[in-house]
């Protein structure tokens, strides 16, 4: 992994390292403060979009468009019910962005199950905790969280975790 790493061309390095930094950022900001900032998944994207642009032109744009697509629409539909809010959608659109760029367009398909089967152990988890401490079970869970072990899970083991 760490030859990989070290011949991957710069921008990929860039890429990757911004996806680092803004799930970490959200993963902090929604857990004290339930909310994924503009300030952190704006920037990230447009970043990404830039190497993703200079290292394989309009061609490797679109296949990572289709990944962040693939990873942020369904998350979209459940912003629009009320379920979730917009900066988990925009930092899937990341995540997706960036693994359409790495490995094609369906590895972001394997990065949003990934992210799922996570969202849902973190639920189960929360709500046992909560049963655990007498409290009600939580109406909300800082999904971005999910998203950074669902993404860093995929990345590195480069599958899905079904």
């Amino acid at each position: 992994m760490i030859e990989e790493w070290a011949a991957a061309p710069v921008e990929a390095r860039i890429a990757l390292l911004v996806l680092g930094a803004a799930l970490a950022v959200s993963v902090v900001t929604d857990l004290r403060e339930r909310r994924i900032l503009n300030a952190v998944t704006y920037p990230a994207l447009l970043i990404t979009a830039a190497c993703v642009l200079r290292l394989g032109g309009l061609p490797l744009l679109a296949q990572a468009a289709l990944g962040a697509l693939s990873c942020a629409a369904p998350l979209g539909v459940a912003m629009w019910r009320g379920w979730m809010g917009a900066g988990d959608v925009k930092l899937m659109a990341l995540a997706g962005l960036t693994a359409g760029a790495a490995s094609g367009w369906p590895f972001s398909l394997a990065v949003l199950v990934d992210v799922a089967i996570a969202g849902g152990l973190q639920a189960l988890l929360w709500i046992a905790a909560a049963k655990v401490r007498g409290r009600p079970r939580p109406r909300a869970v800082p999904y971005a969280l999910a998203i950074a072990a669902g993404v860093t899970w995929a990345f590195v083991s480069g599958t899905a975790l079904f």
